[in-house]
């Protein structure tokens, strides 16, 4: 009983309920001003996963998200907060976050960003990180990358499956191009991730 008291408080009640009403909001602000393919973003999808991963306290589920997210979320964190303090830029990926032609309020919207990475990290700690999300972590991203292409327009790009965020590539055929995402995604922007989490909070 004593142990399945402590497994039943690890993730505190507060939390779930606050990250279930912050999701419940975003979700609607989303879905009216961007649309439902919005939520094929990996973040999103992190965002999204994170609510049952929090309520069932799943170290699986937990440990999902955070392999397949953490290392482009610490980026996004770099991107954001080194131009908000004027630092040297390392990366384009919260550039969006200044651009005027968007309401500040809904730029506001996307500094869920910042708890998401805060959660990617508390969630191995505090559940422990489960080693063989990896292969599950890459099978989700091939569909997910599949799915974007399938449904998606090239103006949105969303998860850059119709170009890069940079000039490289801008030759390569359609095929050529999914088949660079799903090569190089899970290997440069997943396993980093994973080999760290494993490292700190592997169980």
């Amino acid at each position: 009983m004593g142990h399945e008291l402590l497994v039943s408080i690890l993730v505190p009640l507060w939390l779930k309920v606050a990250w279930t009403a912050m999701v419940l909001v975003i979700v609607l602000i989303y879905w009216r001003h961007r649309g439902p393919a919005n939520f094929l973003w990996f973040s999103d999808i992190a965002f999204l996963a994170l609510v049952p991963g929090l309520w069932l306290e799943s170290s699986f589920i937990v440990s999902l998200v955070a392999c397949m997210v953490l290392l482009p979320e610490t980026l996004w964190s770099v991107s954001f907060f080194g131009r908000l303090l004027h630092l040297p830029r390392v990366t384009r990926l919260a550039d969006y976050m200044w651009d005027k032609q968007r309401p500040l309020w809904l730029r506001a919207v996307s500094l869920f960003h910042v708890p998401l990475l805060a959660v990617l990290i508390w969630g191995p700690w505090r559940l422990g990180y489960d080693p063989g999300v990896y292969p599950w972590a890459v099978l989700i991203a091939w569909i997910v990358l599949v799915l974007t292409r399938l449904l998606t327009k090239p103006e949105r790009n969303i998860n850059h499956v119709y170009r890069f965020p940079f000039t490289a590539g801008a030759n390569l055929t359609p095929l050529q191009h999914m088949l660079v995402l799903m090569i190089v995604g899970p290997l440069v922007l997943q396993l980093p991730g994973h080999l760290l989490l494993w490292w700190l909070f592997g169980s």
